[in-house]
């Protein structure tokens, strides 16, 4: 069995840890943040706060609270 993202109900691909502790897919979460006017967790609705850190090649999603 594998872990499911509570957003696309899928596999979670590139999965993305919340700071209250919630796993979704990366891409997930972001479309959630950018369509979302409370910028809040799709399952408990705390705050989401990140950036995105781009260094070479590799992105990196940071929150913070």
């Amino acid at each position: 069995m594998y872990d499911c993202c509570p957003v696309c109900l899928g596999r979670l691909r590139r999965q993305v840890k919340t700071p209250c502790k919630h796993t979704f897919c990366k891409n997930c979460l972001c479309n959630v943040y950018k369509h979302s006017p409370a910028k809040a967790c799709p399952l408990c609705r705390a705050p989401l706060e990140y950036y995105i850190s781009k260094r070479n090649s590799t992105i990196k999603l940071v929150f913070f609270s």
